[in-house]
């Protein structure tokens, strides 16, 4: 009987493949590139073309006369603002509201998403996600007003409530040691309800596409509801950085 030898060291030749120009693959992708146009005309005309303001910083604007024609004067105001006694106070201000914002005003809409996120009567759900989200639709001038009615001590409902519970009233709109809460709760109030609609959709899309293949390599770890508690923040962090 004949024996039949296979060569094993045949070797499969490989075609190499052209890679495309810059000009081929914008005509390829040419659509996708269309679609791009209506947020890059937004981005320039809305984030590029007022940084022509900055020029207002180094003259002496005057509204009648212009950017160009207005008197360049330099960094006189930029002097006259670090001369100003109360700019190191300012800058303090500045610095301890921004940390404020990162540790309360930032977690603020995640914190939310995830509550909302494990409620399961949905009529309830919508309820409160409309409620929280109408904040977003005023006006920075209507949420100071709303300040003022609420916390005044002229018939204020919160300082009504605090009299009647402790007998005497709080100066929230005057007393220095409540400026900067009443900053921080009132960038809450107005921004988190749009964050939480934001991150509820990054959760509901997220959670749909990894549980198939997280319930595969990690088996064993759903709780009474069928849900990866665990994984939801990760996922949202690794949302929120992109």
């Amino acid at each position: 009987m004949a024996k039949v030898t296979v060569n094993q060291s045949t070797q499969v030749e490989q075609i190499p493949i052209r890679k495309l120009t810059v000009t081929e693959r914008l005509i390829k992708d040419k659509w996708i590139y269309f679609l791009l146009l209506p947020g890059l005309i937004w981005f320039i005309l809305f984030k590029y073309v007022p940084m022509w303001g900055t020029l207002i910083a180094f003259q002496n604007y005057s509204p009648f006369l212009g950017f160009w024609g207005s008197e360049w004067v330099g960094f006189t105001h930029f002097e006259r603002l670090f001369q100003n006694p109360d700019f190191y106070r300012i800058l303090e201000n500045t610095l301890i509201l921004a940390f404020f914002e990162i540790v309360f005003v930032f977690p603020a809409p995640i914190i939310l998403a995830l509550m909302l996120n494990e409620i399961r009567f949905n009529p309830y759900k919508r309820t409160i996600q409309t409620l929280i989200y109408l904040p977003n639709f005023l006006s920075w001038v209507i949420v100071a007003s709303l300040t003022y009615v609420f916390f005044t001590t002229s018939g204020g409902i919160v300082n009504v409530i605090v009299e009647n519970i402790t007998g005497s009233t709080i100066f929230f709109l005057g007393d220095p040691d409540w400026f900067r809460p009443m900053i921080v709760a009132q960038q809450i109030w107005k921004g988190a309800g749009f964050g939480t609609i934001i991150f509820l959709a990054a959760l509901a899309t997220l959670v749909r596409s990894n549980m198939k293949r997280q319930l595969l390599m990690v088996p064993g770890v759903l709780d009474e509801c069928g849900t990866l508690r665990y994984q939801r923040l990760d996922m949202l962090s690794s949302f929120y950085l992109f």
